[in-house]
Parts: structure tokens; sequence; C-alpha cells
């Protein structure tokens, strides 16, 4: 007998492959439950409607996305490098998702309903998720509040990077390095974000 995240793990893997061939607008709930070899009622059991498969989808794509942006953040040696770092891969690695950019290809609405009625609940898991990274002197309450507008300023500039076509080409990794370290360079973002030696989790915080 199969055991739930099994379960749930092939109705996932299935909904990312018919979305890729069909199209965010074909109902494919019932190909989701063919393609992963369970009955409807089951799909619906452990998820819901497609709408429902369509967001734990996203939830498990936001999950595997952080795991990857780990190692990323943990590199470097200051504060601004890391968000640099940081906002130049998590945009290359949108741009090459195959399934979102495919969603904002043909239904951008998806995309973008995703990322705003979750908007709240993801600039919190980011400023959770760069805590252990971005310590400040000897007052750790007041740094906490303070990831709260930086990971919101960092999550409104990737989103739009990611969903918005600009001005400024920023294509290439390297032309999107140099527009990002401009905008830090920012009066109101270089104060808060001068570059300092930080420490890595469990070490020993930095005066």
């Amino acid at each position: 007998m199969l055991r739930r995240n099994e379960i749930c793990s092939r109705i996932l893997d299935a909904a990312e492959e018919c979305l890729m061939q069909s199209g965010f607008r074909a109902r494919v709930h019932a190909a989701i439950a063919k393609r992963a070899g369970l009955s409807r009622p089951t799909v619906y059991k452990y998820f819901g409607d497609q709408t429902a498969i369509i967001e734990a989808l996203f939830e498990r794509e936001v999950n595997s996305f952080l795991q990857r942006l780990r190692p990323v953040i943990e590199g470097g040696t200051h504060a601004k490098a890391r968000l640099v770092d940081s906002v130049v891969f998590v945009v290359s690695y949108a741009r090459e998702h195959e399934l979102l950019q495919k969603s904002l290809k043909e239904d951008p609405q998806v995309v973008t309903h995703l990322l705003t009625s979750q908007g709240q609940t993801l600039i919190e898991r980011v400023a959770d998720f760069m805590a252990p990274y971005f310590p400040r002197g000897d007052e750790p309450t007041a740094d906490q509040r303070a990831l709260v507008p930086m990971a919101e300023w960092l999550y409104r500039v990737v989103t739009s990077l990611i969903t918005t076509p600009g001005v400024v080409d920023t294509e290439s990794p390297e032309k999107l390095r140099v527009f990002v370290t401009e905008l830090m360079e920012l009066p109101s973002l270089s104060s808060a974000l001068e570059a300092r030696p930080v420490r890595e989790p469990g070490a020993a915080t930095l005066g």
C-alpha cells in the first residue's frame, strides 16, 4: 500500500506533466488521476479540485526552491553581496523553470494570483529563511523586525523582475547583477545594508 506522501508526490508529479502538456487553461483533473494511476475520488481526497492541486504544486516548488537557494545565501561574507547573489539566483532560476514560464506565457493570471494571494505568507517565510544569515549587533529582536521589510523589498523586486517586462535589460545574469547592485546603492537601502561580515548559522553574533 502506498504511503500518503507517496500518493501526494505521485499526484503532483502527474499534475506537473499534465500542465506542461495541456496548459493551465485546460481542465486536466481527470488526466492527472489517470497519469498518477489513481481514481479521481482519490485525487479529490488528497488535494481537492484542480485549483487546489495547482496551489499544492506551487507550495512544493517553493519548498524545493528554498533548498536550492540555501547554498547561495550561505556563500559570500557580506550582507549586500548575499542579497545580490540571491536575487540573481532567484530570477535566473525562474527564467529557466519550464512550467513557470509556460504559465507566464499562456495564462499569467495563474502566477500573479498565487504570488499576490500568498504574498504575505511568502514574505514571512523569506524573512524566517534569511534570519540565520543576517544578524546585526547585540539586539536580535530589533534585527528580526528589520528582516521583514528587507524580505518584502526583496519579494517585490524579485516578483516584478520575474513577471513584468522592464526598460532595463536584465536578461543576462551579469546585467541583472549590475542592476540589483545599483538598486542597493540607493541611500535608503545602502544605510540598511552596509557591507559588513555576517556569521554562519550557529556562530557567535558579530558586534
